[in-house]
């Protein structure tokens, strides 16, 4: 069988690539400022091995032992100064492959399975003879020779970087497929006995520890976080599309050079190495999708999105006349130019006369460096009056719609909110050419005329508000710069233009259309009934948002109840979820306390880059289609999603499937297009475009598993699944998932392993600590203080967060804070991992957390820099309940709130800081983000592990049981 490609002269063929090699050299026109291409550079490797201990006694607690790494972990000043490992360089592409072996723990038990974990912790004893000296006793696991996903290859200079096209003469791929082996071992484990553990204040004591598996030795994404920053972070280095075969970590901060495919901030796929066959996926247990976000922002110093402009008002954009693909580097031209090949369906398309040009020997257009759409992966297309959908395009309409009732003024929801409209119009940081408009209400809603030419705003009343109407209609919405009832004014009023309302809401519907009733129950917590408290009580509230969306305007929800107040978050927030706004939820809201988090929330909610009237779809070359959506949005047919709004934060998960067998060492390719009206009013069309390689074997599709964006997509699919699952069944169906891809891992890649080693995953390692802290989170965490209306705001939170914020969400980042200021460099931040007993009483913390960011002073902290920081040196005399970190003009002071303003900029929601003193405040909210914990009767991030390979050794049991059974049972029907 032949592909479109092989069919051509050879003269014209051009092999199809991986993403993993780079692409024919030749030199684009450069941006300003950016040095010209050169070959790749060499590329720095490392590896580690780990060698296990055997244990015969069959009630004995797995023992671990630990052969150092061969290069040193990271040192710090007094204990940190990361070094990168010198390791003999070669070229790449050029390097032959080398086998890896998978992360393995070495864990003896009986047979069938390993007994309760408190009787194999009985037997521990310490090992002391493998353990370091020093207060931390991290693994610095240092990556193979062949790179994986959390073990990146070195990231090339600007000047390494060529920009070769897909258009010209390739090198055919190495073949990962064959030569793919298990990943690399990471250390076994060592026994240590930690003593009693220490328990956060205000929390119930907890039992005296039994001597357990140390957790330094098991998996932490720390140090996979801490190598990958370190490759990214000289300034010369950028991430090329096509030249390197691993990602950037999603929350590495990283720059990128556009190849041919788009920047990763965009688009993602949960599989690299995307599987040949439906079966293959489910022998790995993989999730199969893509993660886009397609107005996401990007590096300060990465190239803007080109935009390909008009030929003439009546010409579109180059499409595909088949499946309306559109034009991109991977296109194929043929016959002299006169015709291209579409990727993404093989279909053969006339160019037409007035956009022929001759294509050169290597089958490329002339033109093609004056081309965007054939040299990036990402382009914006202006398009003609045909893309409109019979309504003439618009800037952007902003309609503030607020409470004006009692509760309203006296919580301070108000003065917020006047406080900062007059912020932002004196700072001018309105979008060019927004519109803006008011609406207050109470029991009447109230319209205001802000014409320019009037010497003062003059307000109307509409006191039927089961019959609304719009009393004017010049003078509502104005340039900045010279509950249902109101939503259905507002459809009336923005009908014609479309745009945003931003509603605020302090309590439950209660009077004109669209009345909601009291439903709050404690006592159904934790029942089957509980899913139903978290799905619209009716439908009028998504009927409503539907004819929403049919208008383009979409409601961002700000909700400010009063204290132990049920306001139905998940009947009203509908409106902002299927409309692809945005949710903000203040209980018992304190004017001094939270102010600054609406003003910021509000700020990021107007500067940030956005759209309007949008319509989005995903096309997949031939072998793959989308098989569902998950995300805020609405959709009226199966194909294409519809956004009232899309903006920089929102993201979309996509799950895939295969429809026929894809062809061995070829490429699959995916384009998103997203048509919108940007804020001044141009309607335009984005693209993304992506190619990954066809694994035909377990190997390769476990080595290129992308674990970052693989939780953002199950975690989007299990929020989806929640209106139909109680959350007993949500959290069982991820220890199967987990369970389901490390006993494939074990069956497929490390067969030969014995029953008493877990094997992990290089790629997947961190997957048993990921799972467990998003069980312990608000949206599957039994916890009688959370509120119905909390667990449905998270809910639709947490859903469209990114790929990096889901990260951050999962497992916060905590920064030593007093060796951090101590030392010169501070790019580089000491990082700890997420228990209590890792907070030292000598030690100041920084957790940046979404529930909050925590400040936790040890009660033996420094002095002086304790000092430095607050301008008090005694502990007691520190007010717990400050907000912002007060200014002084000392560097520890100076450089803290520069690690704040950094860590909380373009976040769509600011967390509450909260100053904690060691041993004299409340720590429970402080346990919430303290992941590797037992918190809320899940297990410890330890006893989890130790459940999952349990477990696992029951499933190959039963397999090989099975397999047993079936062999009888053959040989029985034939003799």
């Amino acid at each position: 069988m032949t592909t479109p490609h092989q069919s051509l002269p050879p003269e014209q063929q051009r092999p199809l690539i991986s993403s993993n090699v780079s692409r024919p050299p030749f030199v684009p026109q450069q941006s300003p400022g950016v040095r010209p291409y050169a070959p790749n550079q060499p590329q720095q490797r490392s590896q580690f091995s780990t060698q296990g201990t055997q244990h015969h006694s069959p009630q004995q607690q797995p023992q671990f032992s630990t052969q150092g790494p061969q290069h040193p972990p990271p040192q710090r000043p007094t204990h940190y100064a990361p070094q990168r490992p010198q390791l003999p360089q070669q070229p790449l592409g050029t390097q032959p492959y080398s086998p890896q072996q998978p992360q393995q723990f070495q864990m003896s038990s009986p047979s069938p399975g390993p007994p309760p974990i408190e009787q194999q912790m009985k037997n521990m004893h310490i090992d002391n003879s493998v353990q370091k000296p020093g207060r931390s006793k991290r693994v610095y696991a240092t990556g193979p020779s062949t790179p994986s996903p959390s073990t990146n290859t070195q990231p090339q200079p600007i000047n390494s970087l060529s920009q070769a096209q897909p258009q010209g003469q390739i090198p055919l791929p190495v073949d990962l497929t064959q030569n793919a082996m298990p990943m690399q071992p990471i250390q076994s484990m060592s026994v240590q006995d930690l003593g009693p553990k220490n328990t956060p204040l205000g929390l119930p004591p907890r039992p005296n520890v039994k001597p357990r598996i140390d957790p330094n030795q098991i998996p932490s994404p720390i140090p996979i976080q801490e190598k990958d920053q370190e490759l990214y972070q000289q300034p010369e280095y950028y991430y090329g599309t096509c030249a390197n075969d691993t990602l950037p970590l999603a929350c590495t901060d990283f720059k990128t050079l556009d190849q041919g495919n788009c920047n990763p901030r965009f688009m993602r796929l949960t599989l690299n190495s995307v599987p040949q066959t439906n079966d293959l996926v489910k022998d790995t247990g993989f999730p199969f999708g893509i993660v886009v976000q397609p107005l996401a922002s990007i590096h300060a110093e990465d190239a803007e999105l080109p935009l390909v402009p008009l030929i003439s008002e009546t010409s579109e954009p180059s499409r595909c006349s088949r499946c309306k693909g559109y034009l991109n580097p991977w296109c194929k031209y043929t016959e002299a130019g006169k015709k291209f090949v579409c990727n993404l369906c093989d279909f053969q398309n006339v160019v037409p006369e007035n956009q022929y040009c001759p294509i050169d020997m290597n089958g490329r257009r002339m033109d093609t460096e004056s081309r965007p759409e054939l040299m990036f992966g990402s382009v914006e297309f202006d398009v003609p009056k045909d893309y409109w959908n019979d309504i003439e395009p618009k800037p952007l309409h902003h309609l503030f719609a607020i409470d004006v009732s009692v509760n309203a003024v006296r919580s301070g929801m108000l003065t917020i909110f006047c406080q900062t409209i007059k912020k932002i119009l004196a700072k001018g940081a309105f979008p060019l050419g927004m519109k803006v408009g008011i609406v207050t209400y109470d029991s009447s809603i109230h319209f205001y005329n802000l014409q320019a030419g009037l010497e003062q705003a003059t307000m109307m009343v509409v006191s039927d508000i089961d019959d609304v109407f719009v009393p004017i209609s010049n003078g509502l919405f104005v340039d900045p710069m010279e509950s249902s009832s109101v939503i259905q004014s507002a459809l009336i009023a923005m009908k014609s233009t479309g745009g945003k309302v931003s509603i605020m809401h302090t309590s439950l519907p209660s009077i004109g259309s669209g009345i909601l009733k009291n439903r709050d129950d404690p006592k159904l917590q934790g029942t089957e009934r509980e899913k139903g408290l978290l799905v619209p009580q009716d439908n009028f509230y998504p009927q409503l948002a539907a004819k929403c969306v049919q208008s383009g305007i979409s409601v961002d929800s700000w909700f400010f109840p009063p204290a132990n107040t049920y306001i139905d978050i998940a009947t009203i927030g509908i409106l902002s979820a299927m409309t692809g706004g945005d949710i903000h939820y203040f209980p018992n809201f304190n004017l001094e306390r939270e102010g600054y988090l609406v003003s910021h929330d509000f700020m990021h909610v107007i500067v940030r880059e956005q759209g309007y009237r949008a319509a989005f779809r995903l096309r997949c070359s031939n072998g793959v289609t989308v098989s569902d959506q998950y995300g805020n949005f609405f959709m009226s047919n199966a194909t294409d999603i519809e956004l009232a709004t899309v903006n920089a934060d929102t993201s979309i998960g996509i799950e895939l499937k295969h429809d026929d067998k894809l062809l061995e060492n070829s490429q699959v390719y995916f384009q998103c297009a997203l048509l919108y009206t940007t804020v001044q009013g141009q309607r335009r069309v984005r693209v993304h475009n992506l190619s990954g390689s066809v694994g035909t074997t377990a190997h390769p599709v476990f080595k290129q598993a992308d674990l970052d964006t693989s939780m953002n997509f199950i975690i989007k699919r299990t929020i989806t699944l929640s209106a139909k699952k109680t959350i007993n069944d949500l959290s069982n169906e991820l220890d199967t998932f987990c369970i389901k891809i490390l006993t494939s891992y074990r069956k497929f890649c490390a067969s030969g392993a014995t029953a008493a080693q877990l094997i992990l995953p290089e790629s997947f390692k961190v997957l048993p600590l990921l799972l467990s802290s998003f069980k312990k989170s608000e949206v599957l965490r039994k916890d009688p203080s959370l509120t119905f209306d909390m667990r449905a705001y998270s809910l639709r939170k947490i859903k469209n967060l990114s790929i990096p914020g889901t990260i951050e969400w999962l497992y916060p980042r905590c920064i030593r804070l007093d060796f951090w200021l101590q030392q010169k460099d501070k790019s580089r931040t000491p990082l700890e991992r997420l228990s209590y007993d890792r907070l030292e009483s000598v030690g100041i913390y920084w957790i940046e957390s979404h529930q909050g960011i925590f400040l936790w002073i040890g009660k033996d902290a420094s002095a002086d820099l304790v000092q430095d920081i607050f301008g008090l040196s005694d502990l007691n005399q520190i007010n717990p309940s400050m907000n912002q970190l007060p200014v002084l003009g000392t560097a520890s002071n100076v450089n803290l709130r520069m690690l704040y303003s950094k860590s909380t900029e373009n976040k769509p929601y600011l967390p509450l800081l909260h100053v904690i003193r060691h041993g004299l405040d409340l720590e429970v909210e402080l346990s919430k983000v303290l992941v590797e914990d037992e918190t809320f009767n899940q297990m410890s991030y330890v006893d989890y592990l130790c459940m999952i390979h349990k477990q696992i050794q029951s499933e190959l049991e039963r397999e090989k049981h099975d397999v047993v059974i079936s062999a009888a049972s053959y040989w029985a029907y034939r003799y």
